[in-house]
């Protein structure tokens, strides 16, 4: 047993730097990760995050004794997911990035956990150990096979198909029986709760296009059917959520008609479109909502916050319940149990961090469980307030800001999100908060090419790097000066992957503009990054087409390191040599090309990844932040 009280006397007993006081408590991951319960309510399976590394961990519902079933290799391993296979069995998806031509890219392995016997069982076989190549396979769930607790689905690679197949894994021993060849170039594959193998997703590239092909089976045992094929980037989108338990209907998010992505039921067998079951006004369904067993049970969307359509209203009014008795607007339910009797609920804020409370609804008993950051849960932080303005060009453009506590005119940190195509919420951010502390305004911008706000103002960001999404950003600042609420003359801008390439983009568009400037595995060279992810159309797609060598050479245009003689502005480059998403030569040869003109700085963190997700990245990050801001700031 490892208890939580222990792991609170380590933290408070490290000291990486000297006046660590600032910023280590800011500098932690999540305590507690992914907490699911058993389908009989009795544990909670969950990722324990250590000073010494993520652990996969089991506890007994409510309690914070953690029974540590694996440590994970610091530096190397992450946990991706944590999923029950029954009671018997904790499933753990874990990735770790692996050197292949010159880049890293991450590699997924799956491990079963016994927690009836204690046994833990890596589930490969020895046909797959001895195969070449086999050090680059990744491995994925397809079902966890609701009504049988001693075999999953997972898909691999295999040799004999050239492609990922599907096998049925004995958990017991780890043996691997096909179940599903490969005949179309399937990467990927789905399966109803009942582990019928329903869909296949096939991706072709032809003339710089990719065309994306959706394979359907009926019944079990008949062959796979085109079901909707697509070419990436062009007409309404088209994406299954599920399947329903008949089996001749979809669940599919699709902007279609509405300009939003909504919730339509499809007619499989008629190949048409049956009926609208939930669309939002104003945001995009994000996703699906699925139960312990695998059923799609609802959808969920993000205004500020997260928030969730129960396709059953009995879900809805207990999590209205929950919400009652926690006295909280931002309360939903994080894993229950089958018979939804136990179950574990957070409670967000934009000013305190996430709380986990359990519920055991039989016993009517409850309580609080564990802070996000319990290291923060007793301090005082300012609300984020949400703001609208109309940008240059007349486009609406909305995000965040907050100010430190009884500081008049505060210098401006402008944080603009990675992505591009993700987003800013209001939740708790230590990161942001802690540059609050330091006295610090800080701005976040949803620019346009956020995603949420509906396909139009997606896709007005295609095609934008350092044009009208980097616009949008010296628009919210300009905005905000003239509030006349923080300082017209100090501010610096802060972002990481994309934030980071605005970040370097600003300080030669605009080079007397900021006093100082921090890219966290940020992109420097964009038509690198093009010609190096060409075969990857999600993410070059939308930056330019590829297919149009004119458009390709002038992405130096907006490209940092094509500039740097332009630059004036104080840098500091962070970045993990174990990047899978954006490759740490970005900035390495930013550094190299500007260190004897300019005042840069780079920190290359070892064994960091895009996310630097192991505390030591954190400390170290936090670190350098601080002493350069404090210098330019």
């Amino acid at each position: 047993m490892y208890k939580i009280i222990m792991l609170l006397l380590v933290f408070f007993s490290m000291c990486t730097y000297a006046d660590e006081s600032k910023w280590s408590a800011y500098a932690q991951l999540p305590i507690v990760e992914q907490p699911s319960v058993s389908p009989d309510g009795s544990k909670v399976a969950l990722i324990y995050n250590t000073p010494e590394g993520p652990t996969v961990s089991l506890a007994q519902f409510g309690s914070l004794d953690f029974t540590i079933l694996a440590s994970l290799k610091l530096g190397r391993d992450r946990v991706d997911t944590v999923s029950w296979s029954g009671n018997k069995y904790i499933i753990v998806s874990a990735s770790s990035p692996q050197w292949y031509r010159g880049e890293h890219f991450r590699v997924s392995r799956l491990y079963a956990f016994d927690v009836v016997n204690k046994v833990n069982i890596p589930l490969t076989q020895r046909k797959f150990t001895q195969q070449t190549g086999y050090e680059y396979m990744t491995f994925k769930i397809v079902s966890l096979l609701k009504n049988d607790e001693e075999h999953i689905l997972v898909s691999t690679y295999d040799v004999k198909d050239n492609g990922y197949v599907v096998f049925k894994v004995n958990l017991a021993n780890g043996k691997y029986n096909k179940i599903q060849n490969n005949e179309h170039d399937i990467s990927s594959w789905s399966a109803d709760v009942d582990g019928v193998v329903r869909l296949g997703d096939a991706y072709d590239k032809k003339d710089e296009k990719i065309t994306r092909t959706l394979w359907y089976r009926d019944k079990e045992g008949s062959e796979l059917k085109k079901l909707h094929t697509r070419e990436i980037g062009k007409g309404e989108t088209f994406n299954v959520l599920g399947i329903t338990k008949e089996g001749g209907k979809a669940y599919i998010l699709s902007d279609r008609e509405t300009g939003r992505e909504s919730l339509w039921l499809y007619d499989i067998i008629q190949g048409q479109f049956d009926s609208l079951v939930y669309t939002n006004p104003d945001y995009d369904v994000a996703g699906g909502i699925q139960n312990s067993e695998g059923e799609l049970i609802g959808i969920r969307y993000s205004d500020d916050y997260s928030r969730k359509f129960y396709f059953n209203s009995k879900d809805s009014e207990q999590e209205t319940s929950i919400a009652n008795v926690l006295k909280g607007e931002h309360v939903t339910i994080v894993s229950r149990s089958v018979d939804k009797t136990k179950l574990i609920a957070v409670k967000e804020s934009d000013n305190h961090p996430a709380m986990y409370f359990y519920f055991d609804l039989s016993k009517n008993k409850g309580g609080l469980w564990i802070s996000e950051y319990p290291y923060l849960s007793k301090v005082s932080f300012p609300n984020v307030e949400s703001y609208t303005f109309t940008a240059s060009d007349g486009q609406q453009i909305s995000g965040y800001v907050t100010f430190p506590t009884n500081i008049k005119n505060p210098p401006l940190i402008v944080y603009p999100h990675g992505g591009p195509h993700s987003r800013d919420y209001k939740y708790f951010n230590p990161q942001l908060q802690y540059m609050v502390s330091l006295g610090y305004a800080v701005l976040q911008v949803n620019f346009r090419g956020s995603e949420g706000f509906g396909s139009a103002f997606e896709a007005a960001g295609y095609f934008q790097w350092g044009k009208r999404m980097q616009q949008d950003v010296y628009d919210a600042m300009d905005w905000l000066i003239a509030s006349n609420k923080v300082s017209s003359d100090k501010a610096c801008v802060v972002g990481s992957s994309y934030g980071g390439y605005v970040a370097l983009t600003a300080t030669f568009q605009q080079p007397n503009r900021f006093d100082c400037a921090i890219s966290i595995a940020g992109v420097s060279d964009l038509k690198e990054l093009v010609l190096d992810n060409d075969n990857n159309g999600f993410y070059t797609g939308h930056i330019v087409n590829v297919a149009d060598e004119a458009a390709v050479d002038e992405l130096t245009e907006v490209s940092p390191i094509n500039h740097i003689e332009q630059i004036k502005t104080p840098i500091l480059l962070i970045h993990g040599t174990k990047d899978t998403r954006v490759s740490a030569r970005q900035s390495e040869d930013f550094y190299s090309d500007a260190k004897r003109k300019h005042d840069v700085k780079y920190v290359e963190i070892k064994n960091g990844t895009h996310f630097f997700d192991d505390n030591q990245s954190q400390q170290i990050k936090y670190a350098e932040i601080t002493k350069f801001l404090e210098k330019h700031l």
